[in-house]
């Protein structure tokens, strides 16, 4: 996540991508402790040792695209915290660091976890958070990914979702009055972009997790019982070639570089990815609502909206990938266990103005409200919820680090070294290797 300044000192505090990211891709490696300005409350007493001792907090996470936020809510909270010093760093690879760093004895006091598998397969290092006071204000849809033999185990960020997100004034310049629900209708939209000289797609498959994350998460969440056949998987009893809209997703594949910069599209950062979009210089690009500060930033009056991505021709199948896409866990081991705890009810209490207003995120707690300034991307989502038009992020269900791992193949299928064929057999055997380790 991004954003936090101070007169002080200013730390970096890590992050990578996500996504998260959800989604954003990895800043480069940093460290250092951030420290608030004058602008606390009544609360700063409350922070630190016994003795007024200076308690070092290390956080560790990977939302990028608002790491500047990040900083100054950590600023604040120190500012009201004198005691406190919230440190961090960044780096390309999140998933190694945390790892690291727990094998270094330098391990962090609160990090991030994704859902699922990832939270399952650090939960002997976890604390138990199923008791703490804003719990109980967690939204239902935000407590299964975290929680492992009936203990509740993280603080959800927020809620995310991602597709095509468009622009609204270069469909209107190609003719296209509506927003494709089909694979059929999604290919009239490029050929019709292309006729009237506009570039559909500028995709950032530099980065693992915009192509084998989240657009090969896809063909898994649109399972009828995506749990049972990524299980079927794990056990040897389906290949990633049963997946049933697995030709869907290659064709959806196919179109981004066929309509889009080519083999190319292996040399494209997420920066670049978004910045082409936001300049008006492509259609469309596969991200998430985490891009609209950036989007913004750049151009303040880009007219834009997001649709789901049709991996077939029945509409109705036709979903948004809504979930999570990261949990604060912290470190049980940790000596200044009290320390973290105390921050995560910080954290919640102004969850408002940090989560909601600063990160401009979709709030996972039933007590904070969607702002309507959250923009065009936050009411799209919000409108497939509504509707129940929804899937899950299957891709938390993986073998753990798989899915960076399937990047690799899916990079050299759009490179044109591998074909279908060739890249779901690398596919399959990263999963099998990975189910085994």
């Amino acid at each position: 996540m991004k954003k936090k300044f101070s007169m002080l000192t200013v730390a970096a505090l890590l992050l990578t991508s996500l996504v998260g990211c959800a989604g954003g891709d990895e800043p480069k490696s940093s460290s250092g402790a951030a420290s608030g300005s004058n602008t606390g409350s009544s609360a700063a007493a409350s922070g630190g040792g016994a003795s007024g001792q200076k308690v070092t907090l290390k956080l560790l996470q990977f939302k990028v695209e608002i790491t500047d936020k990040v900083k100054a809510m950590a600023a604040d909270y120190m500012a009201q915290n004198p005691n406190v010093i919230i440190e961090g760093g960044a780096t390309s690879d999140y998933d190694t660091l945390v790892r690291t760093r727990f094998a270094s004895g330098d391990a962090p006091d609160i990090f991030m976890s994704k859902a699922f598998t990832d939270i399952k397969d650090w939960s002997d290092k976890i604390a138990d958070l199923s008791n703490e006071p804003w719990m109980s204000k967690v939204a239902p849809a935000a407590v299964e990914g975290m929680t492992v033999d009936g203990k509740k185990l993280g603080f959800p960020v927020a809620f995310e979702g991602y597709g095509f997100i468009y622009n609204k004034d270069l469909f209107a310049k190609a003719g296209i009055d509506k927003v494709p629900t089909t694979l059929t209708e999604l290919k009239q939209v490029n050929e019709k972009l292309k006729a009237a000289g506009i570039l559909s797609y500028s995709e950032g498959y530099k980065e693992w997790w915009v192509l084998g994350q989240h657009l090969f998460n896809l063909p898994y969440a649109y399972e009828k019982d995506p749990v049972g056949m990524i299980q079927k998987i794990n056990k040897g009893e389906a290949k990633v070639n049963n997946v049933a809209n697995m030709n869907g997703f290659f064709d959806v594949l196919d179109m981004t570089v066929k309509y889009g910069k080519g083999a190319e599209s292996v040399g494209i950062s997420y920066d670049n990815q978004v910045s082409e979009f936001s300049t008006g210089k492509t259609a469309m690009m596969q991200q998430g609502v985490w891009t609209i500060d950036s989007i913004v930033k750049i151009n303040p009056n880009l007219k834009i909206g997001m649709f789901a991505i049709p991996l077939n021709d029945n509409a109705a199948d036709t979903k948004l990938p809504v979930g999570v896409p990261g949990y604060y866990v912290l470190n049980k081991n940790s000596k200044n266990l009290a320390e973290a705890k105390k921050f995560l009810t910080w954290l919640h209490d102004n969850g408002q103005k940090y989560l909601v207003d600063s990160f401009k995120l979709i709030p996972a707690f039933t007590d904070l409200k969607t702002s309507p300034d959250l923009g065009p991307l936050a009411q799209d989502l919000s409108k497939y919820v509504e509707k129940n038009q929804t899937i899950p992020w299957a891709h938390t269900l993986w073998p753990s680090g798989s899915n960076q791992e399937f990047a690799k193949p899916l990079q050299a299928y759009v490179g044109g070294q591998l074909n279908k064929e060739q890249t779901l057999t690398e596919v399959q055997k990263i999963w099998t290797d990975r189910v085994k380790k």
